[in-house]
């Protein structure tokens, strides 16, 4: 399969997983990787890689070439495949967000540190992502009843006005 890339150029695949390869690599081997938790260090190339080409397939882009978007998939969705110990779970979004930091000190992925603070500020719900729970929904306005006057202003009760729209029947 073959991905057009920003730039005009064409690449395939194993390109952009060699890329991958590297570039997670090259983190983990300078430095950058030596802040890695020692717990989690086993994990983090797993990690990494798997987080980039899930953020890398969103839109069927290069890595250097992910946004926002992609990396909001990449850590609540690619990471799920994943089955980390749960004493490790609070760590990966640090790890990635300096992944992406380091990115963007490399000049490989522009806005790295914007991405870092958006892996960050992803943490809680990447966690319950993790444990299976679904984000609750919070109910804005009051529950229409049925005997209550009907919001589009028929002056009708809802129950005689627009309550069967809902339920699809053509009354």
């Amino acid at each position: 399969m073959l991905i057009v890339h920003g730039r005009g150029y064409r690449m395939d695949d194993r390109w952009i997983q060699e890329q991958i390869d590297n570039w997670v690599s090259d983190f983990l081997i300078d430095d950058a990787g030596d802040r890695v938790d020692p717990a989690l260090a086993p994990h983090a190339q797993e990690i990494l890689a798997t987080f980039l080409r899930h953020s890398c397939s969103v839109r069927q882009v290069a890595p250097d070439a992910i946004e926002e978007e992609d990396i909001r998939a990449g850590l609540l969705d690619g990471l799920g495949s994943l089955s980390l110990p749960e004493k490790l779970q609070p760590l990966v979004p640090q790890l990635v967000g300096e992944f992406l930091a380091d990115l963007q000190r490399r000049g490989r992925l522009a806005g790295g540190e914007t991405h870092m603070h958006l892996v960050l500020a992803l943490k809680d719900a990447f966690l319950r992502s993790q444990r299976g729970e679904v984000e609750s929904i919070d109910r804005i306005a009051a529950k229409i009843g049925r005997n209550d006057r009907c919001p589009c202003g028929s002056g009708k009760k809802y129950k005689k006005c627009c309550l069967h729209l809902l339920d699809g029947d053509d009354q």
